[in-house]
């Protein structure tokens, strides 16, 4: 294989996959209800689809719409068939941002905006990767397909349709939608509701008239607020004021026109699973509450989630801290938090490693949260995913991450989950590499333009490696 031609080819590339970045990052693919027939998710996400089936027609690949679910473009034909799965669909912009993030801006090095890492860049970056395996005439031995869903941020129904329709699946592949070298293992998924009726807040000291934080279970909510009546604003005041010196949270407070508080409290957005990356807002909101006493049929609520979630990242007040060698440790995340007088009700998003036990997890959960007049539900679950290590894909995976970077390989596990764990034989590669900040589904999301360009060798030297001719 002549990878230093290849690598040359992907190089050649940088200003075309830039200006690609520009036009796709403007397009807000947040998941919003359906407005058509091929548009289940919307009319953003149906534009962005639209331009992708455009661009990748145009590069001369082979491309088919399912429905607006999902597309795919094709390359050649062969023996097998080596996937490509990235998405589209991105999180909401959410608070904190410097940069405009849909402006796809470009700042000391740096292309800003949402999706460029998650997963827009990824897929732009295969696009690109693919186009420069067949310019460089590398003789194939499987056809390469890029897989483009519509649904990964929110429950993944976009590969379940392409599943049902396309006619095949890709014998083996990867998600260039995490972390190099190679991710092997994605930790199961659990979503839990805790809640609680509440009687009405009348004769509360502090009544809660309402609470929100968070609009996905899988972000660290980076903001919470509170809706408050205050009787005696001194008193207040100065226990806010304790609170914060005392905790080092962000809180402010401002009175309202009808005389409520709005109390709110600051944190850092981050993926939940990795909720040490972040600060938790709604953990903040609610321990701040339980120290005011506030709430009537909330109080308990408050005093339960604050006591066994809190800002805790891995389940240890609720009593399911699991971890185990292989795959690491479970990973809470209170990422929606709820209440308009009547419901309080809190959402939980749980990675687990591959020696937890959903039944287990949910039963000392119940149990815990039982102690405050909790109810759980179990809203759903899938199981963990893993690609043994020395499966073929795992090992040309490493091997082309080494050779692209004169670094070593190795495989390990996350709690994220990826479209991997909807195909055989798929594992998850890329975009971020060792030790580097994730900025997936931050503020400020950034992908860094020479670590972009190295990343689209590495995808290339993938293809290459896995799918193409060895003599």
């Amino acid at each position: 294989m002549n990878y230093e031609l290849l690598d040359k080819i992907v190089d050649s590339k940088k200003d075309a996959i830039i200006k690609t970045m520009k036009r796709w990052l403007k397009i807000p693919s947040v998941q919003a209800p359906k407005s058509a027939d091929n548009a289940p998710f919307g009319e953003e996400v149906r534009k962005m689809l639209d331009l992708a089936l455009e661009d990748a027609a145009n590069m001369g690949f082979d491309v088919k719409d399912f429905d607006g679910y999902a597309m795919h473009a094709e390359m050649g034909k062969g023996e097998e068939t080596m996937g490509i799965l990235c998405h589209l669909d991105v999180v909401p912009a959410g608070d904190g941002w410097t940069h405009d993030p849909w402006g796809a801006e470009i700042d000391n090095g740096m292309i800003y905006g949402r999706g460029v890492v998650d997963d827009k860049g990824a897929a732009i970056l295969a696009l690109y990767a693919m186009q420069a395996v067949k310019e460089a005439g590398i003789p194939m031995k499987d056809a390469v397909r890029l897989i483009l869903g519509c649904d990964e941020e929110t429950g993944m129904s976009d590969m379940r349709y392409y599943a049902s329709h396309a006619e095949s699946l890709p014998n083996y592949g990867f998600s260039p939608d995490a972390e190099f070298p190679v991710i092997n293992i994605e930790k199961g998924g659990l979503s839990l509701t805790l809640g609680k009726v509440s009687a009405g807040e009348e004769g509360a000291e502090i009544p809660v008239y309402s609470l929100y934080a968070g609009e996905r279970q899988n972000v660290v909510p980076g903001e919470a607020w509170a809706l408050l009546g205050i009787k005696d604003k001194e008193a207040f005041e100065a226990k806010i004021e304790k609170i914060k010196a005392e905790k080092d949270f962000d809180l402010k407070y401002a009175y309202e026109e009808d005389g409520a508080c709005r109390l709110t409290a600051y944190g850092q957005q981050a993926h939940a699973s990795m909720p040490e990356l972040g600060k938790n807002a709604a953990g903040m909101l609610l321990i701040a509450l339980n120290e005011l006493g506030a709430g009537g049929g909330c109080k308990e609520a408050i005093k339960g989630v604050s006591e066994v979630i809190g800002i805790e990242g891995h389940g240890e007040s609720l009593g399911i801290a699991i971890e185990d060698e292989e795959s690491g440790k479970l990973t809470c995340n209170l990422g929606i938090l709820r209440y308009d007088g009547k419901l309080f009700s809190a959402m939980l998003d749980i990675r687990y490693p591959l020696n937890a036990n959903e039944t287990f997890m949910c039963g000392k959960a119940a149990e815990t949260v039982a102690k405050y007049g909790m109810f759980l539900q179990k809203r759903g679950s899938h199981g963990p995913h893993h690609v043994p290590k020395d499966h073929k894909v795992v090992k040309g995976l490493i091997k082309s991450y080494s050779d692209a970077t004169g670094k070593p390989g190795y495989a390990f596990a996350i709690g994220g989950g990826t479209y991997s764990r909807c195909m055989p034989n798929t594992v998850a590669f890329g975009l971020n590499f060792p030790g580097d900040p994730d900025p997936c589904h931050m503020a400020d999301e950034y992908l860094d333009i020479e670590k972009m360009m190295l990343s689209a060798r590495i995808m290339a030297r993938a293809i290459a490696e896995l799918a193409g001719k060895h003599e």
